[in-house]
């Protein structure tokens, strides 16, 4: 497989596990984090990371929203993950590219569709599957064990409206292993 442009918009447990876990199979990883002390970290690795994301003259990408959601039981916090999804859609209206953004937060269902979605129309003045592609690909990482989990996942699913969108998250997560499974509806995910 070729490699991929990949951006990945907060930088915690999930974000630097998934990052990490792209970037040893290949791929050309840019971190985004608004966090100091997590921006420094990752630059002692010797990581490309960034406080703000700029898609101005980016081939096309992929960016994985892997920003912070903390849940009070079954109530999420979507302030951060929100304001994160904002900042992909001003980057999105300058692209001259077509990037797919895929939610990987640990979100409640319909958020892909009903948050990010319009989020994302309303800052990048474009229509989802027109001007960006939107998928879904939930999480199922341990916080002890994040990177191991991402090298070798027990099972990877991946949800869009868009066939090609489905096919080129397999290609790109199915040398990792484990069950792969796919939805047309990202609710379903």
């Amino acid at each position: 497989m070729k490699s991929s442009r990949i951006f990945i918009v907060g930088s915690g447990v999930v974000g630097t596990a998934t990052g990490e876990g792209f970037l040893a199979a290949g791929h050309d990883v840019t971190f985004i984090d608004i966090a100091p002390e997590r921006v420094r970290e990752l630059r002692e690795r010797g990581r490309d990371v960034r406080t703000e994301i700029d898609l101005a003259g980016e081939p096309d990408s992929l960016i994985f929203l892997t920003l912070p959601t903390p849940n009070d039981g079954h109530r999420y916090d979507l302030t951060a993950f929100t304001a994160g999804t904002a900042a992909v859609g001003r980057a999105l209206a300058g692209a001259a590219a077509e990037h797919t953004v895929v939610v990987r937060s640990t979100v409640p269902p319909g958020t892909t569709e009903g948050l990010v979605r319009t989020v994302l129309e309303e800052q990048s003045g474009r229509t989802a599957g027109e001007g960006f592609a939107l998928a879904a690909n939930p999480e199922f990482l341990r916080a002890a064990s994040a990177e191991e989990d991402f090298a070798h996942p027990w099972m990877t699913v991946i949800a869009s409206r868009d066939p090609r969108t489905v096919e080129r998250l397999r290609a790109l997560l199915a040398p990792f292993g484990g069950e792969m499974r796919t939805f047309s509806n990202p609710a379903e995910a």
